[in-house]
């Protein structure tokens, strides 16, 4: 566990305690893991003694120990009795990944608990215990979790089986990853959505890329959200702003994607047209190649590119990449160039 967080921290809200879970806790956690009306929407085999109970707290306490989960019970501020319990479980602390989950027992239902308890687990998830990606589970029938963690700002991401999958990123704070001779590249933030709204609606984007059907600046910060801190960040790297040290401006982006149809990372970038044929993009690119390399131990690279496009061709060859054949891109096959090369 991270240092921060050992021992477990009891937490506090404005009606809540959080509080690390007690061997004296078993008789509320029989409830917990026994009433159906809490665990009809779960895989918990229901308990049915008070020896369970205490048998799970003990499993709890030690992952706990062990750094794999943190757990809390929910209580109501001047009273120590069990009413619910959350979790930040399946931790995987190279990929900075963990699990929400949480229970509550129904007399304490619609009152706002669940989502006051959420809101302080998630600060801690981001800003205590270093989480990028908090995932979280939903059964396709339980309305009210899908509805509070959309509240949330949870994405949804996918299926598997019976459950809603969500993530959420930690919000990017603008940091420099990395710097080059004239440029600075940054972690996007919503504030850039004027300026990503620029670039997506460029005729280089247009032509070479795709139109994202992004109309406005509102557009700009939903792509930002769903797509670029989501879909790149739940794998620990991202696309970065491209900043100008001279002219104090964002001119660019560049950075790395991997794709569900892509064996390999792939690293992209795209310019606002003015800042075209002034060598920014092989300068981002190869600090880019780099971080892959260095910070992150990538052993291979690839990039995917319209065979139209010469001069991006000619940077991925400059880069170091050799073409490898055709791709077919999902949703409707069209064929891309793919380039790689080894690190």
């Amino acid at each position: 566990m991270k240092p921060e967080l050992s021992p477990l921290p009891t937490l506090t809200t404005e009606r809540l305690l959080l509080r690390p879970i007690l061997e004296s806790d078993a008789p509320e956690i029989l409830v917990q893991r026994s009433d159906n009306r809490i665990i009809q929407f779960t895989d918990i085999t229901k308990a049915l003694d008070l020896d369970e109970a205490v048998l799970f707290i003990l499993k709890i306490q030690n992952l706990v120990e062990n750094g794999e989960s943190v757990f809390w019970s929910i209580c109501l501020q001047g009273h120590d009795t069990l009413i619910g319990t959350i979790c930040i479980w399946n931790i995987d602390w190279e990929q900075s990944v963990g699990e929400v989950g949480f229970t509550l027992h129904p007399d304490y239902w619609g009152q706002g608990i669940a989502s006051e308890a959420l809101d302080e687990v998630i600060s801690v998830g981001f800003h205590k215990m270093g989480i990028e990606v908090l995932e979280a589970g939903a059964h396709h029938e339980n309305i009210a979790s899908i509805r509070l963690l959309e509240k949330k700002g949870f994405v949804k991401t996918g299926e598997g089986g019976k459950y809603s999958l969500f993530a959420l990123c930690r919000p990017p704070l603008g940091s420099v990853i990395m710097e080059t001779e004239r440029l600075l590249l940054k972690e996007i933030t919503t504030d850039d959505a004027p300026f990503l709204f620029a670039l997506l609606n460029s005729p280089g984007w247009l032509k070479n890329i795709g139109d994202r059907q992004v109309r406005t600046v509102e557009d700009a910060r939903k792509y930002l959200i769903y797509k670029i801190f989501l879909i790149c960040r739940t794998k620990g790297f991202s696309f970065y702003v491209l900043h100008s040290k001279r002219d104090k401006t964002n001119i660019g982006i560049c950075g790395l994607i991997k794709r569900d149809f892509m064996e390999d990372v792939d690293i992209g970038y795209a310019l606002l047209p003015a800042f075209y044929g002034q060598g920014f993009a092989i300068e981002a690119a190869q600090a880019v190649k780099g971080y892959a390399m260095r910070r992150l131990k990538l052993k291979k690279l690839a990039a995917i590119v319209l065979e139209s496009n010469l001069p991006s061709i000619k940077l991925l060859e400059k880069l170091g990449m050799r073409f490898k054949g055709k791709i077919a891109v999902p949703p409707d096959g069209e064929e891309l160039m793919l380039f790689a090369m080894d690190l």
